[in-house]
């Protein structure tokens, strides 16, 4: 089987972002405060600038829409069940970020969305034209999800030692949630407003 463009520069960039972030993250130690999201993290940043550049760059490259093919409407009973969904999944969520600053509320929305944007709207957009099958865009963009968390600094620090295990499996769930999110919907809002309310520490609030 050939692989058409779009799909290598696809697969392409996440190669090419699990590299820099096995480089940057884990090997130069910047992954650290990027795991703590601390505001003064620039690579924090420039990870996911990088996810958003590649999401409205390369679909152009190939002659597609880019962001106008995310899909950008949605009713207020999608964004409804989006928030109750992102509530039920941070109350469960041990990481995260702290609600009561509104520094991290910030960082949080623009983490999400760019993690989104690349994630979902990009990869699954670009997966779905040449897959066939609802659900095969969303598992391939939800493994490649979770094996991201590969290089996420805190995960091979953890104090359970089978998390380098299950913090990837625990992602990749989360990618298919929020992939279905996106794939009914067919509005990149959906996944980011779940993911947004669900990476807030609402326990810290009692």
């Amino acid at each position: 089987m050939v692989l058409k463009k779009e799909v290598v520069l696809a697969i392409g960039s996440w190669v090419l972002l699990m590299a820099l972030a096995v480089k940057f993250s884990l090997i130069d130690g910047l992954g650290s405060a990027e795991s703590e999201h601390i505001a003064t993290s620039g690579w924090m940043y420039t990870r996911r600038i990088i996810m958003i550049l590649f999401a409205c760059v390369l679909p152009l490259l190939c002659g597609q829409k880019g962001l106008a093919a995310f899909g950008w409407r949605t009713t207020p009973k999608q964004l409804l069940i989006a928030v109750a969904i992102g509530i039920f999944v941070g109350f469960g969520n041990p990481g995260g970020f702290d609600p009561r600053s509104a520094v991290a509320i910030v960082l949080a929305a623009f983490h999400t969305f760019a993690t989104e944007l690349y994630f979902r709207a990009y990869l699954i957009t670009t997966f779905a034209r040449h897959c066939t099958g609802f659900w095969t865009p969303i598992a391939l963009s939800a493994v490649m999800y979770g094996l991201s968390y590969l290089t996420v600094y805190n995960i091979w620090f953890h104090e359970w030692p089978y998390f380098k295990l299950a913090g990837p499996v625990l992602f990749t769930a989360l990618g298919i949630l929020f992939g279905y999110g996106y794939r009914k919907s067919g509005a990149f809002p959906v996944p980011w407003f779940m993911h947004f309310f669900g990476v807030l520490k609402y326990r810290m609030l009692f």
